[in-house]
């Protein structure tokens, strides 16, 4: 009976049974039982690990497909596939099947927090600027082909929206070049509060707020609100009461006059002063003001044209 050996086994008992003479020493029965051992034991030696050392595969392994069938061999690694030549632990063992492009999971992955892998994205947190195929013109959203649009600036307060062109609503085609039209600042309140204490109804980058005496105020601005003291200002005070009719009013003057500050040592300020129609400075119910100017580094193009007599 045929025994499984291993190649070390085989070696011995061939080299021990077969002498190498002619002495008549080998029998039909030595021959036989070696052939039988090495026949029955190739399978296992190949599969034992044997060829890990001295006898390892130095040619490509094919299982072939079956011409006639159309079917053929296949590897079956059930305790898995080791890489000796892998450049990251090629001691560890692969046990899990590759499920081919189509079945991976891009969450299982591993190190998708750490680094910057795909510098083909942006990263969510914006430390990288768009580049390669994604890289943009100077402006981030413009017409293509151009150099022109919109773009997003850090400043220390934030992020400032810059835009090279004229906004156009399309509802009535109106067009805005600039946002020097739109007041800077804005204030409606009633002079007459209790205690002498004015009462402010609705306010846009006013600080305060503050009653001299009667029918005289200091309105001080939010600091960065104007690049100076030449900003425009207009007021109005003419109702006697908050709820009057259409036709309950008092002919009453708004001046403002005084300005000072610098938003320096002091924030920017204007006097209120609200004088009825006999000269009488009065406390109204219901005063309005409204600043335009200009703003940190703004301007308003090209210098007006003087002419005078």
């Amino acid at each position: 009976m045929s025994n499984i050996k291993s190649s070390g086994e085989l070696l011995t008992s061939i080299n021990s049974d077969l002498a190498d003479n002619n002495a008549g020493l080998i029998s039909a029965e030595d021959v036989r039982r070696n052939m039988s051992d090495t026949a029955r034991s190739i399978n296992q030696i190949v599969a034992s690990g044997d060829t890990d050392g001295d006898w390892p595969f130095v040619f490509d392994v094919k299982a072939k497909v079956d011409n006639v069938a159309g079917v053929g061999g296949t590897f079956i690694a059930e305790s898995g596939v080791k890489f000796p030549n892998s450049p990251i632990n090629s001691s560890k063992r692969q046990v899990e099947p590759f499920l081919g492009v189509g079945g991976l999971s891009h969450d299982s992955l591993a190190d998708l927090s750490t680094g910057d892998k795909h510098t083909q994205y942006l990263n969510i947190d914006g430390n990288r600027a768009m580049i390669g195929n994604l890289a943009l013109s100077t402006y981030w959203v413009g017409s293509e082909g151009t150099d022109n649009g919109l773009k997003f600036t850090p400043t220390a307060s934030g992020d400032d929206i810059t835009v090279s062109g004229t906004f156009e609503f399309q509802k009535d085609q109106s067009r805005m070049d600039s946002a020097h039209g739109v007041a800077k600042a804005w204030l409606n309140f009633d002079a007459s509060g209790v205690g002498n204490v004015p009462v402010v109804r609705s306010y846009h980058n006013i600080n305060k707020l503050e009653r001299l005496d009667q029918g005289k105020f200091k309105i001080t601005f939010n600091s960065g609100v104007f690049l100076d003291n030449t900003y425009v200002a207009i007021g109005n005070s003419n109702s006697t009461t908050a709820a009057g009719s259409q036709e309950d009013f008092d002919l009453n003057t708004v001046g403002l006059v005084m300005r000072a500050g610098d938003d320096g040592t002091a924030l920017r300020t204007v006097t209120y002063v609200i004088r009825n129609d006999n000269g009488e400075y009065v406390d109204g119910e219901v005063n309005d003001f409204v600043a335009y100017g200009y703003g940190a580094g703004s301007t308003s193009g090209t210098t007006p044209t003087i002419v005078g007599l």
